[in-house]
């Protein structure tokens, strides 16, 4: 006895796990896919009331009313909303319970035009109708009307509604800690520097016929629409209990010069504020490209080749000089002017302002050669920062996107070469 019992476990426990195993797989294929994910329901596509039966042919007439599903649609549009044979619901219209169904058998338009301004339009069914056995209503009359369904999506899972989309980065936005507005430097290709000049620290060999091997791809990042500003910089200060530039007074910035660009500021000292605010310094790269835009056009050859399209230029705005719209030595202002003053014709490609001119800018590189460029000098290497930008003090040449200037003598703690502006970078 104790055997049989023994065996009809063994029997059992068998058929247990071919069971497990014929169900496994559909179960687990029914937890990957949501039983959301494809649940429709029915969405009103028209719905037209009757407004006339001619009950010796049943023929009946219908006004329907514009909804957004159809307020655009032309004529013969409208004419394919009505399906020959199909078969449609017809309800009553204070309770809305079904009291038949029509089927259609031809539609007649009596306007050869419909007016867009009109809120309805009417037209001729001709057909059967079939009551509904539930219904105590036996025939259409004005008191009906007939509609159209079609079926959509109510619920759509999240990965399969996100898949293939991606929402476009703001070309603008608000830092929020400092409320400094800043600029999208999108992502893409970039041509630096200047190709007619080897004797200048900004050669490019490669710049008369870039390549994608030559070419930089930076990232997107956001950078400062504006120049930090004294006043900015005085909100620095006293939070963070930090020693103000030596021009300023008392530890005050001159009157009247709340909005005037800071300047006279030690690398070290950028770097400490730009770790407060949560940025970073840029490189030198990304700010000529915040000042010039990416500099070339990709192209296509009729053989499929790929080459690339020069439109670089000298300022942010263009190729010729314009006084009004950098502040150097030829606008004789001889002093900083408000960031806030400067003309907006005078932005760059991606709308930052006051990027040649006013305050020379540091960024975060080594003041070094380009790549494949030989020139001797005893000022490159990891050594000096590059500056950039030019200043009020400077010249039109050295307010290029292209001019490249250094600072860190004797070090990056003690000189005092210039303003700055911070870049954030941009998290898809």
């Amino acid at each position: 006895m104790y055997r049989a019992i023994y065996f009809l476990l063994i029997l059992f426990t068998f058929n247990l796990v071919v069971l497990a195993q014929e169900l496994g797989p559909e179960e687990e294929q029914a937890d990957d896919v949501s039983p959301f994910a494809t649940t429709k329901k029915k969405v009103l596509a028209w719905r037209g009331e009757v407004v006339g039966v001619y009950k010796n042919r049943l023929w009946i007439k219908i006004r329907i009313y514009r909804n957004q599903k159809i307020a655009k649609k032309s004529v013969d549009e409208l004419q394919n909303l009505f399906v020959v044979n199909k078969v449609y619901p017809v309800k009553q219209k204070e309770t809305q319970l079904n009291v038949g169904s029509f089927i259609l058998r031809e539609s007649v338009f009596e306007e050869k035009r419909i007016n867009q301004k009109s809120n309805f339009f009417e037209v001729i069914l001709k057909g059967d109708y079939k009551p509904d056995p539930n219904s105590k209503i036996s025939s259409i009359t004005t008191d009906t009307y007939i509609a159209d369904y079609v079926d959509e999506d109510f619920y759509v899972e999240p990965n399969q509604f996100f898949k293939g989309r991606s929402t476009p980065p703001r070309k603008i936005v608000i830092h929020p800690k400092d409320r400094k507005e800043m600029v999208l430097v999108s992502r893409g290709l970039f041509l630096y520097g200047q190709g007619n000049d080897a004797s200048q620290d900004n050669f490019n060999p490669y710049f008369n016929e870039p390549n994608i091997g030559s070419l930089k791809e930076l990232p997107s990042f956001y950078i400062d629409k504006y120049e930090v500003t004294n006043q900015e910089y005085k909100y620095f200060t006293d939070q963070t209990n930090t020693i103000t530039p030596p021009h300023w007074i008392d530890g005050r910035f001159p009157a009247g010069e709340e909005n005037h660009p800071v300047i006279n500021l030690t690398y070290r000292e950028v770097e400490k504020y730009a770790r407060w605010v949560g940025k970073r310094v840029p490189t030198e790269f990304e700010w000529e490209k915040a000042a010039r835009g990416a500099g070339v056009i990709q192209n296509t050859n009729r053989d499929e080749t790929i080459y690339f399209q020069n439109i670089t230029t000298k300022y942010p705005y263009g190729d010729d000089f314009d006084p009004l719209l950098c502040n150097t030595r030829e606008s004789n202002q001889r002093k900083t002017v408000s960031v806030y003053e400067l003309s907006k014709e005078g932005e760059s490609p991606y709308g930052a302002i006051g990027m040649c001119g006013n305050a020379p800018e540091w960024t975060s590189s080594w003041y070094e050669l380009y790549p494949g460029h030989h020139l001797q000098s005893f000022s490159c290497g990891k050594i000096y920062k590059v500056v950039r930008g030019g200043s009020f003090s400077e010249n039109s040449k050295n307010a290029t996107t292209i001019a490249r200037s250094y600072g860190g003598i004797p070090n990056l703690s003690e000189d005092r070469r210039a303003g700055f502006r911070l870049v954030m970078d941009y998290r898809e």
